[in-house]
């Protein structure tokens, strides 16, 4: 039996080299060993990769569910640190244009705007308001 953090590099490297399959078992192997040792930043962590999987690969539907949890626990919890709250609503915005859902891709590009902001990360301020001024022109 592997560790979660075994799990995670055998993920990343899978993920690296393209094979998705083997990253998302390996991701979800490791969400698995998180969520019963509690930590539950590391769950959340690994969630948002494993959707960053099934998005890359098109399958929406199951990221979808993913970003939320991982949204939901970072959310919740005081410890959380702002970028990976940042980190985890970019995609999930990405997410949302793909799927159509305009109005919430806006909400989440503005959410990631301002956390890049405060964090002083000029590339994701940037990339947000690439996102915010091509929806706001497409309405």
């Amino acid at each position: 039996m592997v560790s979660a953090a075994e799990a995670t590099s055998l993920a990343r490297q899978a993920h690296s080299d393209g094979d998705f399959l083997v990253a998302r078992e390996r991701y979800a192997e490791a969400a698995r060993i998180y969520r019963e040792q509690n930590d539950i930043l590391a769950y959340a962590h690994t969630l948002r990769h494993l959707a960053d999987v099934c998005r890359r690969e098109g399958k929406l539907a199951e990221a979808k569910p993913l970003y939320e949890e991982s949204l939901e626990v970072y959310r919740s919890n005081l410890d959380t640190k702002l970028l990976d709250l940042a980190n985890t609503v970019r995609p999930y915005a990405l997410l949302n244009e793909e799927q159509g859902d305009l109005d919430s891709a806006r909400l989440l590009w503005e959410e990631a705007r301002h956390l890049y902001g405060s964090l002083r990360i000029e590339a994701g301020v940037s990339e947000a308001n690439s996102h915010i001024g091509r929806l706001y022109s497409e309405d």
